[in-house]
């Protein structure tokens, strides 16, 4: 089977759904398929090998968070559609499709079966705003019209159902490739305190970092001994820079891939504190990988992964208290830090792509028949 897997983000940045689109591209090329991977071109310029890049893209904030808009010329996408035709793609799959313009350029172009991956929430009919309608028509138009959907949880599924002549979603979780992750944390000690906490991700209002920062006077005034490193970039890095010059954190800027498994793998406790917009929880996973436990916002994606022994690992979100408790609290009780530790590396394994491979291939064959 060749497939084209399209991505509205630029593949140099680092996210969820680009780890999730190159390690099942990867998968599947091992497993005898083959695969094209079209993205916006790197905002930096680098280009980003084994990609295709299309368009001229910018950077814009929707709703708290980062992203690209892209819009390839006509004359360009016409050569990328004669490309991918000659090299005889049979399926594209097409990765959060309402993001302009990408995905449904390329859509319309090839008209080839296609599986979408609603990885973050449908926008809804009711959404307010201009940008916000026009996301919503777009979800509308693209949903009727495909051969296979597939949502990485239960959160987005209530939004399909205004849409009940579209295929059945599945659920099936934006599978990544752990091994790096086991790997890092095969290294960290087994017999040092719990005093390590770390945040890797974007400074933005919707990953939470504030939360974080509120709740973490309360920490250190309780539990003087516990450091914090926070890793990553965004708008609120001014806040993140202050704290850190106050001394009250470590400030790790934009860490490579092995720099950011070693800060997970090295740390006792991963906090997550988004308090909306995720339907999954992708970072959850890498860090009970590594072997760190993670303290996340029980909002509806990551609820969906810490299931079992990991709900208590839940907080309401946007409450820094609870967030500071429940850090004090684990950190605090090494014997049961362990028994987590060690659920939680069993529960990641369970969304490997090495497990999780063979159903994507699953869903592209249903979409092959259906069309």
């Amino acid at each position: 089977m060749r497939i084209v897997q399209v991505c509205p983000y630029d593949m140099g940045r680092h996210g969820g759904v680009q780890a999730h689109v190159t390690d099942l591209s990867a998968w599947l090329r091992a497993n005898g398929h083959q695969v094209r991977i079209v993205a916006p071109p790197p905002t930096d310029g680098r280009a980003v090998p084994g990609v295709d890049h299309a368009g001229r893209s910018r950077r814009i904030t929707v709703h708290g968070t980062l992203t690209e808009i892209c819009h390839v010329p006509r004359g360009e996408l016409r050569a990328l559609a004669r490309s991918l035709a000659d090299w005889g793609a049979d399926l594209l799959h097409l990765h959060t499709p309402w993001t302009p313009l990408l995905p449904w350029q390329v859509w319309r172009a090839l008209r080839l079966p296609t599986v979408a991956t609603f990885h973050a929430t449908l926008p809804g009919a009711s959404a307010a705003g201009p940008l916000a309608r026009a996301l919503s028509a777009f979800a509308a138009y693209y949903v009727r019209r495909l051969d296979g959907i597939v949502v990485p949880s239960a959160s987005p599924l209530q939004h399909l159902k205004s849409f009940p002549d579209a295929p059945a979603p599945v659920v099936l979780p934006p599978t990544v490739d752990l091994a790096g992750w086991v790997a890092a944390g095969a290294q960290r000690p087994t017999d040092a305190p719990a005093r390590k906490i770390v945040f890797l991700g974007r400074f933005e209002a919707r990953k939470g970092v504030n939360v974080l920062l509120d709740a973490w006077p309360q920490v250190a005034a309780r539990r003087p001994e516990l450091t914090l490193t926070i890793a990553g970039g965004g708008a609120l890095a001014p806040r993140v820079e202050a704290a850190a010059a106050s001394g009250a954190i470590r400030f790790v800027p934009e860490p490579s891939a092995d720099e950011a498994k070693k800060l997970v793998a090295e740390a006792d406790l991963f906090v997550a504190p988004s308090p909306y917009g995720e339907s999954f929880g992708i970072v959850l996973i890498e860090a009970m990988a590594a072997g760190s436990v993670p303290v996340a916002a029980a909002n509806s994606g990551y609820s969906t992964v810490l299931t079992g022994p990991g709900a208590d690992l839940l907080v309401p979100p946007g409450n820094a208290a609870a967030l500071a408790d429940r850090i004090v609290t684990l950190a605090g009780d090494p014997e049961r830090l362990g028994a987590l530790r060690t659920w939680g590396k069993d529960h990641a394994l369970t969304f490997s792509v090495e497990t999780a491979g063979p159903t994507f291939v699953e869903v592209y064959d249903r979409a092959l028949r259906r069309r």
